[in-house]
């Protein structure tokens, strides 16, 4: 995988498709789906409605079949510059 420092770069999203997502982007406190995936490895990306929001994320995963989790980063952040608007 293409990870540096916790992060995955442009060219990994250019050319890895998603396997599964919602189908409807929707601002609500709970989003769930049900997805059948084959076995592999997968990360899972939760994201805000607004962009360039924090939030904290509840991320459940039920798995019919034994399954190995891990964490990539506790604490994801990005930082933005400030800008400035001049009127």
């Amino acid at each position: 995988m293409h990870i540096h420092n916790g992060h995955l770069g442009k060219d990994f999203f250019r050319y890895h498709a998603s396997k599964a997502r919602s189908k409807t982007y929707i601002n609500l406190r709970e989003v769930s789906h049900r997805f059948k995936l084959p076995p592999g490895d997968y990360i899972l990306i939760p994201t805000t409605f607004e962009p360039h929001q924090e939030a904290d994320f509840c991320l459940r995963i039920f798995s019919e079949k034994k399954a190995i989790t891990e964490d990539l980063d506790e604490n994801v952040a990005i930082d933005l510059p400030e800008v400035s608007l001049q009127s």
